[in-house]
């Protein structure tokens, strides 16, 4: 019994401290251009960022009648996240933990890029890591790359990061971030894949892909550190007036 209300507690615990994170902090966006044009024209798209960094993404979500629908595991705590995910408005997508398997005989792994398919192909963007469990990390999967080909549909690498925050020492350095901080959005350009694309380009779209996730990575924690260190406009004015000695 104990058990069962956990499973429903954590998920809405969970749920609720990432909305409150999110409103109390400062947030920045950078490189947005080509998602607002996505976005604008009402194109889908699959966003794509690395495991153990995502708390903060599903409020930036700012398609208006577009939803976001994101891959979850079947396996260890997919369950949480998936109920997580569900109090935030996102639908989900249950199926193979390893996006390099999408497709492929691992469980639930040719229903899950089949039902990603079927949801670009309807219109809607759909979200997964790039990275899995257990590992290694910020090492990028083909699953997503496959996606792209299969689809026609643009691969958009994002990160999002808080100046206050705690990184863990796991495989993913899953990071639990603070309230009333700065906040960083961070996009990388749209890579296209295109469908009669051999193993080597789909190898080199794939490196493109880590290279592009371990660049806006760097630049989300870099800003937040530059926006939080910064003098507020108060502070700058003071600093420009004369001395009264």
């Amino acid at each position: 019994m104990i058990k069962n209300i956990l499973k429903k507690l954590l998920p809405f615990i969970f749920s609720k401290y990432i909305k409150f994170v999110y409103k109390t902090n400062k947030w920045t966006r950078l490189n947005d251009g080509k998602v607002k044009e996505l976005w604008s024209e009402n194109k889908t798209f699959i966003w794509i960022h690395w495991h153990g960094q995502s708390l903060m993404l599903p409020n930036h979500w700012s398609h208006s009648s577009q939803k976001l629908n994101a891959l979850v595991s079947l396996h260890g705590d997919g369950e949480l996240i998936a109920q997580t995910l569900n109090n935030l408005g996102i639908n989900l997508i249950r199926g193979a933990g390893n996006p390099d398997k999408l497709g492929l005989k691992e469980k639930g792994g040719t229903a899950a890029l089949r039902a990603m398919l079927k949801v670009l192909k309807n219109g809607q963007s759909v979200a997964f890591t790039a990275d899995q469990p257990p590992g290694p990390g910020r090492v990028a999967g083909k699953g997503s790359i496959v996606l792209a080909k299969l689809s026609g549909c643009p691969i958009v690498p994002v990160a999002a990061t808080t100046s206050r925050r705690f990184e863990f020492d796991s495989w993913d350095n899953f990071t639990l971030n603070y309230p009333f901080g700065t906040g960083s959005l961070v996009f990388g350009d749209p890579i296209y894949v295109d469908k009669n694309s051999s193993e080597e380009e789909i190898e080199n779209k794939r490196l493109l892909l880590q290279e592009s996730l371990n660049m806006v990575t760097t630049q989300a924690k870099e800003l937040v550190c530059l926006l939080y260190t910064s003098p507020s406009p108060r502070d700058r004015t003071r600093s420009r007036m004369p001395s009264s000695a």
